[in-house]
């Protein structure tokens, strides 16, 4: 189903100014490229992490002492490990610690570089990790700078290939060439937090044997501090003996010593919530020592019990704080001194945040809720609101009052007006603009960030959530919650659908439409800024329906047969067709999705092409029974040029399901009479590759990917057309979704084979752009 969709939009350093980005292919640099391959978010001091948790003054000062002694200590007998290892459960402080550290070394010009992983967006995204780590190196080593500048713009594929080969040719290699200079980099300690949240299990283990083996081979100078909780398979990376000899490990537990650093984070929060208002000499002995010494039990342990209990009675007025505060300490004193586990105050004080949103605007609050955590493993990452409300039909008022009563819980962050250039005229649809792409994928962000962004404040609230156990009536991941998200959803993709109509082979606003900014339930304002954001929201709602998603698959799986016939009457021609208008003709860049996994994307007029990058993530039983349940259900109906969508076309499509070795393809008919399109898909198991397109017109799609099958996507492809490309669409840049992914490592001699195969039958070779 729908590869083309673009959807929600990771954050990238917020650039205000639409005309910053749009610089050309010829004068792009190797580090621009770097940058754009990595992911800035990710830093100790990205605008995105303003909310990131730090150690409060006075609290965990050993272990920060110690890390950041271990990371600046001077090893003349190499007795200091150059691998360290803080490891411990949810909420016990790890990333605050990491934060504090990384911040302290990076005020003495000490840090060489820094990745904050986190389940959702770029930050979870492995195959970004080093080029990250890369580019921080290069703002603060000249001469390193120059040297990974010239590799990349001599060959930018060094940046896509496998975590293995990015640390090569972006850090070992330079760092190599330097010493050959005489121009050593000196020791410097490198900041990792949450490799447990990186989205691919087998390169959180991935990492941890690349930085230990560096180590081993004594190829790079750094120190790598990495905080983790205790997974199974990042335990058993730090266990081998090759590893283990090379690391220090240090364990934060849930532990009552600290109960004397969160009396001390207590006191200070109250003090600060007082003294913002002016209030601490009517209240000085407020709250009661009996008061923080139960709130101290209650945290037993875990930093982030008083945090939500601070950020809960912060947010009313100061005539409310002694109801709000006896509110909390109630359900203590009823369920007395011993607790199930040390989650269980947690959980308590969750509910009750849930518990005192308003009826008036409770179903829209886990309505929001539902969207992401169902959407995927994200907790703590950045979204856009723009995106959320409009697709969900939440108002801005609505909205803000959801926050009022969850910012316990949550992070909302809002940004400056957005500034286009001069060109833009406002008060005209984009529709009717002529824009260049990269101009249009600077103004897509700008959009997105019109309205701010929202985050959860910690992952113990996202595990809340989806636990039924913990969560009871507040729980997201119950069916019910689910069957009504789809059908919300569904009935979404009709209201924006109805909005546009086709003219010719063109998307353009329905005539007599009465605003641009219908159906948004929180417009910008303008009508070019309506105009775009209504276009990328019906896409985001419509690749929500696509089998490239991952919330597809649960589903597929999970809702009954009449919830997902209603797929069949979805208008997947104004979805291919406001995909074809919004991004660029030619390839498409920041890496599409099939399924879980990474593609790359060429787009002309009628269709869209896509090939996965790494065949070792593409399951073929996985992918045809799904296939076959959407036929069953007839959502995809069986197609053939001559016969159509009939019963011969059905019996054609059986026989070359059965086709001897291993390609397997299929045609099918998505959606009925003019809300339909074309889809057709081919994967080879022996020859390894997975192909796909949409179209609005198969012969011209067919007769192309038959005519130019292995170098479609091809970069040079991409010359001939580039005049072209800025005329029909923009460059707009995807959230890659979350799943579990395998690692890469055996991606370079697969893409060896391919082309060795291809060259047998006289192909040339496929290129992955990506």
């Amino acid at each position: 189903m729908s590869t083309l969709q673009a959807h929600d939009f990771v954050i990238n350093s917020p650039n205000f100014n639409s005309t910053q980005n749009n610089y050309t292919q010829s004068n792009t640099t190797g580090i621009d490229i770097l940058y754009e391959a990595s992911t800035p978010e990710a830093l100790v001091d990205a605008e995105e992490r303003s909310y990131a948790p730090s150690c409060y003054d006075g609290t965990r000062e050993q272990y920060i002492e110690d890390i950041t002694n271990w990371a600046t200590a001077s090893n003349e007998d190499n007795a200091i490990p150059p691998l360290y290892w803080m490891k411990g459960p949810a909420a016990v402080g790890k990333s605050a610690v990491a934060q504090t550290c990384a911040e302290r070394l990076k005020n003495s010009s000490r840090l060489a570089a820094a990745f904050f992983f986190s389940v959702n967006g770029r930050r979870n995204d492995h195959t970004r990790f080093f080029p990250t780590l890369a580019y921080q190196l290069s703002t603060t080593l000249p001469d390193y700078r120059d040297i990974v500048n010239r590799k990349i713009y001599i060959d930018r594929t060094l940046v896509r290939k496998t975590m293995a080969s990015q640390f090569k040719s972006l850090i070992v290699e330079p760092l190599q060439e330097l010493r050959e200079q005489g121009k050593d980099v000196q020791r410097r300690p490198i900041i990792i937090d949450g490799l447990d949240e990186c989205k691919s299990t087998s390169a959180q283990a991935g990492i941890i044997e690349i930085i230990a083996s560096s180590i081993q081979a004594g190829s790079t100078p750094f120190r790598w501090a990495i905080f983790s909780r205790e997974e199974p398979h990042i335990v058993s990376a730090f266990a081998s003996s090759t590893i283990s000899s090379l690391c220090h490990s240090v364990l934060l537990p849930i532990s009552r010593e600290a109960d004397g650093e969160i009396e001390l984070y207590l006191r200070g929060g109250f003090e600060n919530i007082l003294r913002r208002r002016n209030l601490f000499h009517i209240s000085p002995s407020w709250p009661t020592a009996k008061q923080i010494q139960m709130l101290v039990d209650a945290a037993a342990g875990l930093f982030a019990h008083p945090a939500i209990v601070l950020r809960f009675i912060d947010r009313h007025s100061y005539a409310e704080f002694d109801e709000i505060l006896v509110a909390v300490l109630n359900p203590m004193l009823k369920r007395g001194c011993q607790s199930a586990s040390a989650y269980t105050e947690l959980d308590a004080l969750y509910m009750l945040i849930l518990q005192r949103v308003p009826s008036n605007i409770l179903s829209s609050t886990q309505l929001l809720f539902s969207h992401l955590v169902l959407k995927g493993n994200n907790h703590i990452s950045t979204w856009f609101v723009t995106s959320l409300c409009n697709r969900l039909g939440i108002s801005e008022r609505h909205f803000r009052s959801i926050y009022h009563h969850v910012q316990a819980v949550m992070d909302f962050q809002e940004y400056p007006p957005p500034i286009f250039d001069e060109t833009i005229n406002l008060e005209r649809s984009f529709f009717d603009q002529d824009l260049s792409s990269a101009f249009k994928s600077s103004v897509n962000t700008n959009l997105r960030l019109v309205h701010g962004t929202i985050a959860f404040r910690h992952k113990s609230f996202y595990d809340f959530l989806r636990d039924p156990a913990r969560s009871s009536f507040f729980c997201v991941t119950t069916p019910a919650v689910r069957q009504n998200y789809f059908d919300h959803l569904i009935q979404q993709h009709h209201h924006y659908a109805s909005s546009y109509e086709i003219q010719g082979s063109k998307l353009v606003l329905r005539s007599g439409e009465a605003s641009s900014s219908a159906p948004l339930s929180w417009p910008q304002g303008s009508k070019f800024g309506d105009s775009w954001i209504k276009t990328c929201i019906f896409l985001n709602i419509s690749f929500l329906f696509s089998r490239d998603c991952p919330l597809f698959r649960p589903f597929v799986e999970d809702l009954p047969s009449r919830s997902l016939q209603k797929l069949a009457e979805l208008d997947y021609r104004k979805s291919l067709l406001a995909s074809i208008v919004t991004n660029r003709i030619g390839i498409v860049p920041a890496g599409y999705i099939i399924g879980l996994h990474t593609a790359v994307v060429r787009l002309n007029e009628n269709s869209g092409f896509a090939q996965l990058t790494d065949y070792t993530e593409f399951h073929p039983k996985m992918f045809l029974a799904m296939v076959d349940k959407l036929e069953k259900l007839r959502v995809i109906r069986p197609y053939h040029p001559r016969f159509g969508s009939s019963r011969a076309a059905s019996v054609l499509h059986a026989v070359s399901r059965q086709r001897l070795f291993g390609k397997k393809s299929g045609l099918y008919k998505l959606g009925h009479k003019d809300k339909s399109i074309v889809w057709y898909w081919e994967f080879d198991t022996e020859k390894r590759y997975f192909h796909e397109f949409e179209t609005v017109n198969y012969e011209e799609a067919m007769a192309l990917y038959e005519a130019k099958k292995f170098t479609i996507w091809d970069e040079d492809e991409d010359e001939d057309s580039s005049n072209a490309e800025d005329k029909d669409g923009s460059n707009v840049e995807e959230e890659e979704e979350e799943g579990e992914e395998e690692d890469k490592s055996s991606a370079e001699e697969e893409d060896n084979s391919n082309k060795e195969q291809d060259a047998e039958h006289g192909r040339c070779p496929k290129r992955k752009w990506i």
